[in-house]
């Protein structure tokens, strides 16, 4: 008796449930029944049973039975338990009410899909989450993975604005150096990306966050699983259902919202600004050489940047003499005037970019069979001019019963993809290290005008701005014509047997291949400082396939009335994927024109081609579920994986997991708490294991030839091509799996008769044997692959949860409130032997990220600067700092040595977000609905790298420069200057080393869409032959509330050793759409 008071009291105190006041009920009589699910007659325990418009109720008990008492026949009982639909029934002169509860229509959403099997969201134990269909139709995108952001708590979604490119998504951190990519599972075959799918066709989503969830996927599911299922159909004589999903578009560059740049007489004077501070630092006078700006003290725009060879006219020039020289050499003559007024190089490269997506369904079924049928099609314009995107795809989903213990089925999709100006990955380091193009756009300095006078494109053949090359150019001679193609396929059959009661088999093969294609040219141009002196030309080839074959048994087994048990078995053979890639390049080819263009007219061809096998998998695994009266649940999975991208010693990996749940809203002490309608307390541990980023010949040392790499005229003669090898691969057979353990805690709740959904985790992941590339020595020669060697530990712990509330503002008028938050936290906790920290790539000078013990993954590392150096005697009195002068950075001496030097660097920040998370709010008011959905990230840090091209003078002396000049350091503004003094010098002390100044708050607020549609009324559409009709309006990425000063604080990279890093990203803006759908 003790033992359940105390257990009442921990959950009343829990949810904070003040139960002490009841009304004050009259006497009445007492009503007894039982609440039974309708599909098989069995019991619902802990189902709600209140009298309507009182907080007097009961809860069932473990066999669905009750018992309440009634003031009289008036009373109406209120009747619910999550997924089924609630009921109510009127007293009246009854006194036993026994009530059958139906499945609600939206019971998917409450189930768990792994891809092996499915489990009912209330008996699972493990950490998943669910993304209703219907909230993915809510945000109007052709990018599956960006409709995910903010809807997941632990999921983080790193989205570009480019189309056709993959979002950067991470469950639950940052697990390791590499790899880091959950894995996809699509009807049941995996895929590392999701690109294909249309939106229309997902029925939902599951992702599974913990390794009680995912370890049963073994070695490819340490950084997480998202299983989606695609549309099915219904069986039954319901007819054909036709179905048109329909989506229009356009989105904004926000030419208004990106840095400002200097205007043209601006940059001239900040460039004699820059002059006389030279002086002042050189104790010389003021020497005023820009080829441009003329001698004087006083900067001013000539009439010509640029007259055939002559640089900064004033006055009159010959323009008879240039014209002839302009027909007799048309490449290399220009005319170049200024644009006083100053050239927008954003505004010119960018464009307001459309969208059109259509999808049409049908589905339909018998009593024996089901189908579901699409066609879909997108089309996408960048804000870039010349990039686009189009997908077309379509999808057959089957299954007939062969008879009342057999099952056939299958699902396929072939997608065709294109990409146009494509112009990189997802932004950060990786997009051409620091040449993006929008990174072009300010660097080119805004007195440059499109065109010179001769109606060709202006650039800089006119002396004193550097190498910047006109991004309009680039886009409509280059990127216009490269192109990228996709063809592929994706798919799985299957059989389903029921050969006894309880017991079902299942063999399933599916495949994924595809072929690509892509061509890129480069047009000869001679107007730039560094011109391109040839047509240049270039073509790839490529093919893959691979295939899973999976075989699986499940029985369920009921020991007495209590005792519920779920067996499954599997095994699972799979390849990863082989093929070949095949490319070749020239220059000068005999024509440019795309219809005719090909390698066998081209100079200095260069063609290579290489082959891939994949790595190959064998796996074992089992799962038991059991549980006992629907109160206490238990599950235990073992997974055997063998690859082979793994030594002999090294190739087996085994992970387990268990996991439990004690459901305490069916436990008797509850009765007393309806308000509590379901209440789960859940614990899980497990192993899960990582190869994604080992490359199936790691093993191995393997050796190639290449001309140009390994042919030589030994005999002496130049045209001589004696064949060679190299050493092309270091193999490693040593390497091992990389193993995450997980240990998860949390709880799920269900208050006031559904009214509130909680889902909390406690979590803890911790990764061994990191696997990234070995250092190589220079002795082991050059062009050899390093291996991946197992070098490390890291950790990411944190907590998830979810709150949901929904009810009625009025009869007419509701609303679904969702909060997920996610708070993260990682650490490198190890290093092999005495290596204690690995740098990333440098550029420019600059190597910003340093992954070290003790600090996150691609943490920031460089000089503190404490401000800037207000005088010479300033300078004399400081540590001794090389480059030191007055205006510029002063940093701390982190050591005190009372001296500046690489040990005094320190670390500046981290780019993972200790906060994220998305708020969302639905309305419904009869016929219209409105939906509101923001994202949020705080705490992580951005190095801005666009910085050091537009707030230095001495970096490409002569370029495009910011605003920030104007408040760059002087003596009146000191400390509270925005950049340092405004200089030609570059060293340590300037432009010329990684320090805080770059690392800006990557916090920000985003409103991510808002949405409104109204659903016609059947009345009115069902003479037109229409059963659905809807119509919407909404707009995307309203708002961003940060204080980053690039274009976009959503910053991502190429890999997870190195992102955070903002070179100029493709930045996400304010898109606006009109969907139509309609149903038949």
């Amino acid at each position: 008796m003790k033992v359940k008071l105390y257990l009442r009291s921990f959950v009343m105190l829990m949810f904070g449930v003040a139960l002490t006041s009841q009304f004050a009920f009259a006497q009445g009589r007492k009503v007894s029944g039982r609440v039974t699910d309708a599909g098989d007659n069995s019991g619902v325990p802990g189902a709600s049973v209140v009298i309507k418009g009182t907080t007097k109720g009961v809860a069932t008990d473990g066999d669905g039975n009750y018992s309440i008492d009634v003031r009289g026949g008036s009373d109406v009982l209120v009747i619910s338990f999550v997924g089924y639909k609630s009921k109510e029934v009127t007293v009246g002169n009854q006194s036993a009410i026994n009530v059958s509860l139906e499945t609600d229509a939206a019971a998917l959403d409450e189930v768990i899909v792994t891809g092996y099997s499915i489990t009912n969201k209330k008996e699972s134990t493990v950490a998943a989450s669910i993304v209703k269909a219907k909230d993915l139709a809510q945000i109007p995108s052709g990018n599956v993975e960006q409709q995910l952001q903010g809807r997941v708590a632990g999921l983080t979604v790193i989205t570009t604005g480019a189309p056709g490119t993959s979002s950067i998504i991470r469950v639950r951190g940052f697990g390791a150096f590499e790899g880091n990519q959950p894995l996809y599972v699509v009807d049941g075959v995996p895929t590392q990306n999701i690109d294909f799918l249309s939106p229309d066709d997902i029925e939902s989503t599951t992702v599974l966050k913990d390794a009680a969830a995912a370890s049963i996927y073994g070695s490819r599911a340490a950084a997480g699983v998202i299983v989606m299922t695609t549309k099915k159909g219904t069986k039954g004589k319901k007819g054909l259902q036709v179905s048109y999903d329909g989506l229009y578009g356009a989105t904004d560059p926000n030419v208004n919202g990106v840095p400002k740049m200097l205007t043209p007489q601006e940059q001239a004077e900040w460039t004699h600004v820059a002059y006389r501070n030279n002086a002042a630092a050189n104790g010389t006078a003021p020497a005023y050489t820009h080829p441009q700006y003329g001698t004087s003290a006083t900067a001013t725009l000539p009439d010509y940047l640029h007259a055939n060879g002559q640089n900064g006219v004033r006055g009159t020039i010959d323009r008879a003499a240039i014209d002839a020289a302009k027909a007799a050499s048309p490449l290399t003559t220009f005319l170049i005037r200024p644009n006083l007024a100053g050239t927008n190089w954003y505004d010119e490269i960018t464009r307001l970019g459309q969208l059109s997506r259509h999808s049409l369904g049908f589905s339909g079924g018998t009593e024996k069979s089901r189908f579901y049928v699409s066609l879909a099609a997108q089309n996408q314009q960048g804000i870039l001019k010349y990039n686009d995107f189009a997908r077309y795809s379509s999808r057959v989903n089957s299954e007939y019963d062969l008879g009342k213990k057999v099952r056939i089925g299958q699902n396929f999709q072939v997608t065709y993809r294109s990409v146009n100006g494509a112009i990189g990955n997802a932004g950060g380091i990786g997009v051409a290290d620091d040449e993006s193009v929008i990174l072009s756009a300010y660097r080119m300095p805004s007195v440059i005008p499109v065109y010179d006078e001769y109606g060709q494109f202006a650039s800089t053949r006119a002396a004193g701005f550097n190498n910047p090359r006109n991004p309009l150019r680039e886009r409509e001679y280059n990127a216009k014509g490269d192109r990228s193609f996709f063809l592929g396929g994706m798919g799985n059959v299957y059989i389903e047997v029921d050969p006894i009661k309880n017991l079902t088999l299942r063999s399933s093969i599916g495949s994924n291949f595809g072929n690509g294609y892509s061509v890129n040219y480069d047009n000869r141009y001679l107007g730039d400082s560094e011109p391109q002196a040839s047509d240049s030309f270039s073509e790839n080839a490529s093919y893959f396939m691979n295939w899973v074959l999976t075989n699986t048994l499940n029985y369920k087994l009921k020991l007495g009335a209590k005792n519920n048990v779920n067996i499954f078995v599997g095994q699972e053979a799979l390849n990863t994927g082989k093929g070949r890639n095949i490319g070749g390049s020239g220059i000068n080819p005999f024509s440019m024109d795309p219809n005719f263009v090909t390698l066998n007219a081209v100079q200095s061809p260069a063609v290579n081609s290489s082959l891939f096998r994949g790595a190959n998998y064998y796996s074992l695994f089992s799962k038991v579920d059991y549980n006992f009266n629907e109160k206490y649940y238990f599950t235990g999975v073992v997974r055997r994986d063998a690859s082979s991208v793994f030594g002999a010693n090294s190739r087996v990996g085994i992970f387990p997991a268990v996991s439990g749940a004690w459901r305490i809203a069916s436990e008797d002490f509850m009765k007393d708490l309806p308000f509590i309608s379901d209440l789960k307390l859940r614990a899980g541990w497990g192993l899960m294991g990582n190869s994604n980023n080992v490359d199936p010949a790691n093993q191995f040392s393997l050796f190639g030839a290449g001309r140009g790499s390994s042919f030589y005229p030994i005999g002496g003669q130049s045209s001589g091509a004696d064949e060679g090898y190299f050493r092309t691969r270091i193999g490693n057979a040593d390497t091992k799996w990389e193993t995450s353990e997980t240990i998860n805690l949390g709880f799920d709740a269900t208050l006031g008769n559904g009214k509130w959904e909680v889902a909390f985790d406690l979590w803890r992941k911790t990764t061994r044997d990191l696997l990234f590339p070995a250092p190589i020595p220079a002795v082991a020669g050059p062009g050899a692959s390093a291996p991946r060697v197992n070098i490390g530990s890291m950790r990411n712990q944190g907590i998830d949860f979810q709150i949901i509330n929904r009810g009625k503002i009025t009869n007419d008028l509701k609303y679904d409130l969702t909060l997920n938050n996610s708070f993260l936290q990682n650490e490198i906790i190890s290093l092999v032997g005495t290596q204690q920290f690995i740098n990333g790539p440098g550029y420019r000078g600059i190597s910003p990220i340093r992954n070290s013990v003790g600090q996150s993954l691609s943490s920031f590392f460089g000089y503190d600067v404490l401000g800037y150096f207000s005088s010479a005697e300033d300078v004399k009195n400081s540590p001794a700092q090389s480059g030191a002068g007055v205006g510029r950075f002063k940093y701390r001496d982190v050591n005190g040595d009372g001296k500046i030097t690489p040990d005094d660097r320190t670390f500046l920040g981290s780019p993972v977000s200790p906060y994220s998370g998305g708020l969302n709010l639905g309305l419904t008011y009869k016929n219209w609905d409105f939906a509101v959905y923001t994202a949020f990230n705080v705490g992580n840090e951005i190095f801005n790298m666009s910085k050091w091209f537009t707030d230095f003078h001495g970096t490409f002396e002569g370029s495009g420069k910011g605003e920030r000049a104007k408040e760059s350091w002087t003596a009146a503004l000191g400390d509270n200057a925005k950049a340092p003094i405004w200089e030609s010098a570059s060293n340590i002390s300037t432009s010329g080393a990684e320090n805080s100044w770059y690392v800006e708050d990557g916090s920000y607020l985003r409103m991510q869409n808002i949405s409104v549609g109204y659903t016609f009324p059947t009345s009115m559409i069902k003479k037109m032959g229409i059963n659905r009709a809807r119509i919407s309006g909404s707009v995307n990425n309203i708002f961003t509330i940060t204080g980053y000063s690039g274009l976009d604080p959503a910053v991502g990279g190429d890999a997870d050793s190195r992102f955070g890093v903002d070179v100029g990203n493709y930045p996400v803006t304010r898109s606006f759409n009109f969907g139509l759908n309609l149903g038949f």
